[in-house]
């Protein structure tokens, strides 16, 4: 009996993800926790639900320019220094900068820098801005040398509805 239920057990449970991935196509517009989000090229998302936030990881689906961390984060306002966490957003970035940029009605915190990961020139950026009762982080990774989609990230044209035309 020990036997059939392990193996029933194992049999099951490759049928299910855990966290299931979905393709989104280009320019195909991503709803999620009432933002609205366009990526320039096929995505592959992927939606995590934990009890303190949710966060939505965004990868490339042919190749790898980028990758993106969405956050949200239950907490109005953050009741630390900014100082204390503001030296550290960037693991080794260099040329580091820090900008308040309005789209629409929102206000962006937006830090921006570069980075070396396992010998590629990365530009790092993330955007901070509280909506609600919420706080939300977006991580994003690129390859400096594709300008194109270093353009299209750091003008926030992925935030459909806030972007500028």
């Amino acid at each position: 009996m020990r036997v059939i239920l392990i193996f029933l057990l194992f049999a099951l449970s490759g049928n299910f993800a855990v966290f299931p991935q979905e393709l989104k196509l280009k320019d195909v517009q991503i709803n999620w926790q009432g933002l609205t989000f366009i990526f320039p090229e096929d995505v592959v998302i992927k939606e995590t639900n934990l009890t303190t936030e949710k966060s939505l990881h965004v990868y490339p689906a042919r190749r790898e320019p980028f990758f993106v961390v969405i956050r949200k984060i239950p907490i109005a306002q953050i009741n630390f220094p900014k100082a204390s966490w503001e030296s550290e957003i960037f693991w080794h970035g260099e040329n580091m900068e820090a900008t308040e940029l309005v789209l629409g009605n929102q206000t962006f915190t937006v830090y921006k820098a570069d980075q070396i990961r396992n010998q590629n020139l990365l530009r790092a950026n993330l955007w901070i801005w509280n909506q609600g009762e919420s706080n939300y982080w977006v991580w994003i990774l690129c390859r400096k040398d594709n300008l194109e989609l270093v353009s299209f990230f750091e003008s926030g044209r992925f935030l459909k509805g806030r972007a500028p035309p």
